[in-house]
């Protein structure tokens, strides 16, 4: 299936991430990157330390306001989303997943509670036997 046949889920235009704009110790964290990514697509994002990943990320998932540039995602525009049922919705759709899991998860939680994070802070599962299936179909999903 070709690009013209898929959807574009998100699509990252001229993405800027400056900090302390103007100042002497300005710094351009994120300057100029462009992509897109499709449904059933699987994106990474790659460099050395250092070089802006976890910053692009964070702009993207709305973490940072952009220094300037387009996010676009399932065809709405994300820099300067102001309502916040919107915003809510954005990020129930929209995670990032960190690269090193000792940064990222409690090594103290079962998997299950740690998967289960996103759906108890978004109030997505009726009961404990919804929320267990809803991990296990997860688990499932990525092998």
């Amino acid at each position: 299936m070709d690009e013209l046949n898929r959807k574009k889920v998100l699509e990252v235009k001229h993405l800027k991430q400056y900090f302390n704009v103007g100042k002497k110790d300005e710094v351009k964290a994120v300057d100029d990157i462009s992509f897109d990514i499709y449904e059933g697509e699987t994106f990474g994002l790659v460099g050395e330390s250092g070089s802006g990943k976890t910053t692009a990320g964070r702009a993207i998932i709305h973490l940072y306001t952009p220094t300037s540039g387009s996010i676009k995602f399932n065809d709405q525009e994300v820099i300067g989303m102001r309502d916040k049922q919107k915003m809510q919705q954005f990020r129930r759709d929209m995670q990032m997943i960190f690269q090193d899991p000792y940064a990222s998860l409690n090594p103290r939680m079962k998997v299950k509670d740690i998967i289960a994070e996103g759906i108890d802070i978004n109030h997505l599962a009726k009961d404990d036997d919804d929320r267990s299936k809803q991990v296990a179909d997860l688990l499932e999903t990525v092998g």
